[in-house]
């Protein structure tokens, strides 16, 4: 989104994941508030894995280039996950116009796992990238062992492309990658 942009949902409904949604969540620009959160994310462990990102400690320099990577890419977005104060990230990468397709990320922090706001983000997302992006396919990867991930993306009508075994290696194993998409209607 443009800087300055107030955010997506938080004032209405959104329709399409398994009906009619009550928006309590909002996606919007980082704010420096953020950063604590942000920071915590980029630098958990765990998460890093998941997120198949190398795993290491990010100085706070280094999270505020990510994020102002993420929210100056031209063929991308990058917002913050807002359930009352910022709970996470959502992101879309590679956004081919001309193709209509996007990848997609999405990080939680634990406190909000569990709870539909995962759900209801990804629908806002959708929105928009079809919307605002003239997005028609949405792609994403996830380790194969999440799989609550995996059961969150079946439910919001994600297919299984591919597995890729042993095709990603986070410092200690080889992880395979499920691969999915996601035909926006």
């Amino acid at each position: 989104p443009a800087r300055g942009s107030r955010g997506i949902g938080g004032d209405g409904l959104v329709t399409g994941i398994g009906g009619v949604l009550p928006v309590n969540v909002t996606l919007r620009a980082p704010e420096k508030t953020d950063f604590p959160v942000l920071a915590a994310l980029r630098n958990d462990a765990a998460v890093q894995r998941q997120l198949m990102i190398e795993p290491r400690q990010y100085s706070p320099a280094q999270v505020r280039a990510w994020i102002r990577r993420r929210t100056g890419d031209a063929k991308g977005a990058f917002w913050v996950i807002d359930r009352g104060g910022p709970c996470g990230f959502v992101q879309l990468t590679q956004v081919d116009r001309e193709r209509g397709t996007a990848d997609l990320g999405i990080c939680l922090a634990r406190s909000v796992r569990g709870k539909g706001v995962a759900a209801e983000a990804m629908g806002l997302l959708e929105a928009h990238a079809k919307k605002k992006l003239r997005c028609k396919t949405l792609t994403l990867r996830v380790l194969r062992v999440n799989h609550r991930a995996i059961a969150l993306y079946r439910k919001l009508k994600f297919k299984i492309m591919e597995t890729k075994w042993r095709h990603h290696f986070d410092g200690a194993h080889w992880r395979d990658v499920v691969f999915m998409r996601k035909v926006l209607r």
